[in-house]
């Protein structure tokens, strides 16, 4: 079974499209100084099914590997609730 290349999406602050066909999500990294609500579509834009989603406190950091990783049909769009936050997704 051939590996996949996993690529990063760089530091991300906002609502984006991280993918714009299907893929797969094999881990994300969250920070952020306020609270924060965070959101990953199965879809190109503001929409579709979440397919994982976490809320996270006030100085909240996170990382999460996903194994086996998160399969996306249609796209993988991140949604977020602040512009304060980081965060970065590892993608194929």
């Amino acid at each position: 079974m051939a590996i996949p290349r996993v690529s990063v999406s760089g530091v991300l602050a906002a609502d984006t499209a991280v993918k714009a066909t299907s893929g797969a999500v094999y881990w994300i990294t969250v920070s952020d100084t306020a609270a924060l609500a965070i959101e990953l579509n199965n879809s190109t834009a503001n929409g579709g099914t979440d397919l994982w989603a976490i809320d996270l406190p006030t100085g909240g950091y996170l990382h999460a590997i996903f194994n086996p990783p998160l399969p996306f049909d249609i796209g993988i769009y991140l949604d977020v609730s602040t512009t304060s936050c980081k965060v970065t997704v590892g993608y194929a």
